[in-house]
């Protein structure tokens, strides 16, 4: 379990959003599950911060060529991926049909290194955080979720007539969404039926061996509207109720990452 701040305030430096290469700032430069993670200088002396990138949200497969997109999801149709010096992805990705072929993209041409922080343009130019979390990528950053006290919304109110509560404080012992990667910016579970149905929970617990994120629960399909509950570090592992129907969630890491 996470212990003290999670939070280390860099007061030395100057946050100009100054753009430097992954090549020439960053040492241990590595790819974790379809994270890309190093260690790069602040631009404050020899200081360095840990952060991450995660390149499934950049990236995509297509037809075998790897190309730079927004929510690409490449590693659905890619395998065997590293970085080569200094800062290339190379994978195995299939096309449409056929076998899989070696496949690369220079990660520099939309990350790069923003007073210390690993940082993508592909949106945008980006502004670095004004401080630098004091936790490490975790070895494992999977997570799984159990919903409990659920019920339904749907769009058509003779699908979903109750959306009430219960009242006892219960999840289930079968995962509801669970990740091996960590991220999940906004979900709402959709039923696999025609009509549009989506589950609601009143009771949420969160499993993750980490204990690196926050989790952040809303009352609306699309994350809008603001939070209305959330899961902190120290109640990982908890059934925690929260006395109304919830919509969706997100996963909020807590270590330097660009999600």
């Amino acid at each position: 379990m996470l212990r003290g701040s999670i939070l280390l305030a860099i007061a030395s430096i100057g946050f100009s959003a100054v753009q430097a290469s992954i090549s020439s700032q960053c040492i241990n430069i590595r790819l974790q599950n379809t994270w890309l993670i190093a260690d790069c200088l602040t631009g404050s002396g020899t200081t360095r911060i840990q952060s991450s990138v995660y390149l499934q949200n950049r990236i995509t497969n297509h037809e075998s060529v790897l190309e730079w997109q927004v929510n690409g999801n490449f590693a659905s149709s890619c395998t065997g991926c590293t970085i080569v010096s200094p800062a290339t992805l190379s994978c195995s990705c299939r096309p449409t049909g056929g076998q899989a072929v070696p496949a690369s993209i220079n990660l520099e041409d939309h990350i790069a290194v923003y007073s210390g922080f690993l940082l993508s343009n592909l949106s945008g130019t980006p502004t670095p955080p004004v401080t630098a979390s004091s936790i490490s990528f975790p070895s494992d950053p999977s997570w799984q979720v159990f919903y409990g006290n659920t019920s339904c919304y749907s769009t058509n109110t003779d699908t979903c007539p109750n959306t009430g509560v219960g009242s006892e404080t219960t999840c289930s012992q079968y995962p509801s969404v669970s990740t091996n990667d960590g991220v999940l910016n906004c979900f709402a579970f959709r039923w696999p039926v025609s009509v549009p149905v989506w589950e609601t929970f009143a009771d949420f617990k969160v499993v993750a061996p980490s204990g690196a994120y926050k989790f952040q629960l809303f009352d609306t399909l699309d994350c809008t509207g603001g939070v209305k509950g959330t899961i902190a570090p120290n109640e990982l592992g908890t059934c925690k109720e929260f006395r109304k129907q919830m919509y969706a969630f997100s996963a909020v890491p807590l270590w330097n990452a660009q999600t």
